[in-house]
């Protein structure tokens, strides 16, 4: 697996910035060339940007797999148009910021409590297999855990009732760690999917090294 520490748009937090699946990775518009060459070798991807709702803060509105990304419905019609060229949209009926209380990859989802029922069925309508909970005393699980086809990274702050539910219901492994020396918000500063992991560039070695373990879908009791 790639693994590279990196900034975006000047942040530590990457992950704020970027989405990404095994083929693509959405980046805001002012991303720069050495940056965008560093997200395309260390995941493997096509990197390509776009704003929603004419934000770059594109993980806090939305959520990538590989078969569609997620948009809330206040993503505006040129930005859905600039999307659609490279995958298929499904725009969820929402007013909240749909990708602070969601994480997906292909077969599941970790959706928040805070999210509305009507917005979570919306999922479901997509084969998506639904774990609906808190994690680590906070609704914003779309920043508290990284999803990918092969494994999770989750803040150390979660449970363990809670992982154990997230591993027997989407049938994934994984682990936890902090990110740029500290954050328990782990999504919001790290990029990855199969391939690849980008970190923010404050994280440590030990981090990394945590990081790594846990989207390598090394069995959580290992980690532990």
């Amino acid at each position: 697996m790639n693994i590279k520490k990196a900034k975006l748009l000047g942040s530590s937090y990457i992950g704020l910035f970027g989405i990404a699946n095994d083929k693509l990775c959405f980046v805001p518009h002012s991303t720069d060339e050495k940056t965008m060459k560093t997200i395309e070798e260390t995941l493997d991807v096509k990197a390509v940007k776009i704003s929603i709702y004419e934000s770059s803060l594109l993980a806090v509105f939305s959520k990538i797999n590989n078969k569609e990304i997620f948009l809330p419905s206040y993503a505006l019609p040129k930005e859905i148009e600039t999307i659609e060229k490279e995958i298929k949209v499904k725009v969820i009926n929402t007013e909240q910021a749909l990708g602070n209380l969601i994480e997906i990859n292909d077969t599941g989802a970790v959706v928040s409590l805070s999210l509305k029922e009507e917005t979570a069925k919306q999922l479901t309508k997509n084969g998506l297999e639904i774990v609906q909970t808190n994690l680590a005393k906070t609704d914003a699980v779309g920043s508290s855990i990284v999803l990918t086809n092969k494994s999770f990274l989750i803040s150390p702050k979660a449970t363990m009732e809670e992982v154990k539910n997230i591993q027997d219901k989407l049938n994934i492994k994984g682990g936890s760690s902090t990110a740029n020396t500290g954050d328990s918000f782990v999504r919001n500063s790290v990029l990855a999917n199969t391939k690849g992991i980008i970190a923010g560039d404050l994280t440590t070695g030990f981090e990394l090294n945590r990081i790594e373990e846990a989207l390598e879908g090394w069995k959580w009791k290992d980690l532990k």
